[in-house]
């Protein structure tokens, strides 16, 4: 009965020892953590004393020095590392530490080190950076290449850094890109950089996946392009869209029918080379039922000179045209100015104009044009300029249907003619 007694009470004592010494240690974690959040160098540097294997704590600390004593934020950095040798973070901080030091030897085996240990994005993007730096071309785009296959969020930081060492549009096929919301971001970023001389590669892996998601990017690719005058790409990219039937359009035929949605079937979308409505104060407009035409009111307060409708055309140099639309106002005197210009659209300057126009009835009109050598886009506009002596126009117009025509060349022919349709 001795022996147990004694027994017992030996192990409650080391019970209560146990007990003691766990309570002093988180006594002294509550301490250390309180020191650190001050995040000053006296607290971490206290916090370190009370908890000297807490690699956090370190790596704090050579965060706090870093500008000041660069050396003493590499030591603490070096502890960090030794007490938790699987942290990326820490060895990425103390390899871009010693590359600061003008050590690239050390950095380059500490980026290395934390690549291995961690295969996602942070490493790979940093010994892409670090080797930039150091002017190796294989090692970059090895390492951006492996980048790439992980970026998370906005890749634009990766295209920029890959566009610093060169920028030719072929960014996908260079790192591999297979992910589709990637290729497409990487698409608009060259819209981004007004880099349309170079995007036909990057429209070409977008079109390979036939996404739906894609048409917005690959329509601002169009816009940019007219924008540009790059006519012959920005109608690849038209036409595709239409013969995959990615938009509710016909393709275009420059020397041909070259008007897109020209009876309106289709709400115009103000994309690529369908109608453009323009926001014009004192101006509305809205289709009419089952695509029989689009309806303009002026409300009297619209500016004096206006433009509520535009298109761009896609023309064949030195080409003979005719523009015939068919309409009908309510409201608007004859001659008050209402008309219709085309314009070459790399310079503005006016190449054809209609007569000013206005009928109680439906009135089928037409106009000639001609496209100067190496012009190969127009731009039609539906024009309204107050004609002296009037007020401005207060009423309706309804556009039932517009045609642009390749014609050939006849001689004596009237330029612009017009005919009341039956009701």
């Amino acid at each position: 009965m001795m022996r147990r007694h004694v027994f017992e009470t030996g192990a409650v004592a080391l019970i209560l020892a146990g007990m003691a010494a766990a309570g002093v240690w988180t006594v002294r974690v509550a301490c250390a953590d309180w020191q650190s959040r001050a995040e000053t160098v006296t607290g971490l540097e206290r916090a370190i004393e009370l908890t000297p294997d807490q690699a956090e704590y370190y790596a704090r600390l050579a965060a706090a020095v870093s500008v000041d004593d660069p050396a003493k934020a590499t030591k603490a950095l070096e502890q960090a590392v030794a007490l938790k040798p699987a942290d990326a973070r820490n060895l990425i901080s103390l390899g871009l530490s010693y590359e600061a030091q003008g050590n690239s030897e050390k950095a380059e085996s500490y980026l290395l080190q934390a690549a291995r240990v961690d295969r996602q994005y942070l490493p790979a993007w940093t010994l892409a950076n670090f080797y930039l730096r150091r002017d190796n071309e294989a090692q970059f785009w090895h390492w951006a290449e492996r980048s790439g296959a992980m970026v998370y969020g906005d890749p634009a930081p990766l295209f920029r850094l890959c566009g610093s060492w060169k920028e030719d549009g072929n960014l996908i096929d260079r790192l591999h890109l297979r992910r589709p919301e990637v290729r497409a971001a990487y698409l608009s970023y060259l819209l981004g950089q007004g880099r349309t001389d170079i995007i036909g590669a990057a429209v070409e892996r977008v079109f390979e996946l036939a996404r739906k998601e894609d048409v917005a990017v690959l329509l601002s690719a169009c816009d940019r392009l007219i924008g540009d005058n790059r006519v012959p790409a920005a109608l690849r990219i038209w036409n595709r869209l239409a013969a995959a039937k990615q938009i509710p359009f016909r393709q275009i035929e420059p020397g041909g029918e070259s008007l897109t949605n020209g009876t309106f079937a289709t709400e115009p979308s103000s994309r690529g080379f369908d109608w453009r409505l323009r926001d014009v104060a004192g101006v509305s407009a809205f289709a009419l039922e089952n695509g029989r035409g689009i309806r303009l009111t002026f409300s009297g307060k619209q500016p004096e000179s206006c433009t509520p409708l535009v298109q761009f055309v896609p023309v064949e140099t030195g080409g003979q045209y005719e523009v015939r639309f068919t309409y009908g106002t309510s409201g608007i005197a004859s001659g008050s100015g209402l008309c219709w210009r085309v314009f070459n659209a790399n310079t503005d300057r006016v190449l054809a104009e209609s007569q000013p126009f206005a009928s109680d009835q439906d009135r089928l009109s037409q106009f000639r044009f001609s496209t100067p050598a190496g012009v190969g886009l127009v731009r039609l506009e539906l024009n309204y300029q107050r004609a002296a002596g009037t007020t401005r126009i207060e009423g309706l117009m309804t556009l039932r249907e517009v045609a642009v025509r390749a014609i050939a060349a006849t001689p004596g022919a009237p330029k612009s003619a017009s005919v009341v349709l039956p009701r």
